[in-house]
C-alpha cells in the first residue's frame, strides 16, 4: 500500500520541475540579447565548469562528475573550448589522447564565478518573498532531499559526489549514458 503523504510530495516535486523548467528556459531566452557570458551560460555549461574548478579532469571523469555520457561530455568540452573557457593539457607523445585532462582557463574561471553569482542573485530574488520560517523549511527540505539522493545513489552503487550538482546532457546521445544515468537525448533542456 502506498503512503498518501509520500505520493503527495512526489506529485508536488514533479509539478515543481514541470513549472520551473519552462520558466528557466524563458529566462535564458530573454537573457540571450545583450547579456554577459555568465548570464547566457547554460546550466550544463555552468555545471561542467564547476566540476573543473578544483582542477583538470579527463573527459570521462568530467562525464562522471556531471552525470552525463562521455560523448555528451566530449561535445560540452568542445563547445567550452570554442568559448575559450577550457583548454586541454598539451598532448604527451605516446599517451592516451582520450585521457588528456581538460582544465579551466582564467577566462573560464571568471565566467564560472560570474555565472555562480548570477544564479545566487536569482535565488535571492526568489527567496526574499519567503518569511524566516519558510526559508528554514526550504533549507531543511533541501538537506533532507540531498541525504535521500545520496542514500539512493549509495544503494545503487554510485559513488557519492563531492558536489551536489547534476547535469543534463548537451544532446545527441542515445544509449551510451553510464548505467543509472539518463542519456542526454531524453533529458529536458
Amino acid at each position: 500500500m502506498s503512503d498518501p503523504a509520500l505520493e503527495t510530495l512526489v506529485i508536488a516535486l514533479a509539478d515543481l520541475r514541470t513549472r520551473a523548467a519552462p520558466l528557466v528556459m524563458a529566462r535564458q531566452e530573454r537573457r540571450a540579447g545583450g547579456a554577459t557570458a555568465g548570464e547566457r551560460m547554460s546550466t550544463a555549461q555552468h555545471l561542467a565548469l564547476l566540476a573543473l574548478a578544483p582542477g583538470p579532469l579527463a573527459i570521462s571523469d568530467l562525464g562522471s562528475a556531471t552525470g552525463v555520457a562521455v560523448s555528451t561530455a566530449t561535445r560540452m568540452v568542445q563547445a567550452l573550448e570554442r568559448e575559450g573557457w577550457v583548454a586541454r593539457a598539451p598532448e604527451v607523445p605516446g599517451a592516451d589522447r582520450r585521457r588528456r585532462p581538460v582544465g579551466l582557463t582564467p577566462d573560464g574561471r571568471r565566467v564560472m564565478d560570474e555565472a555562480s553569482e548570477v544564479l545566487r542573485a536569482r535565488l535571492r530574488r526568489l527567496l526574499v518573498h519567503l518569511d524566516a520560517d519558510e526559508r528554514l523549511a526550504v533549507h531543511q527540505g533541501l538537506q533532507a532531499l540531498t541525504r535521500a539522493i545520496q542514500a539512493d545513489d549509495a544503494a545503487a552503487g554510485f559513488p557519492i559526489a563531492a558536489s551536489n550538482s547534476a547535469s543534463v546532457g548537451a544532446g545527441g546521445d542515445r544509449d551510451d549514458a553510464p548505467e543509472g544515468r539518463i542519456p542526454s537525448s531524453i533529458t529536458p533542456r
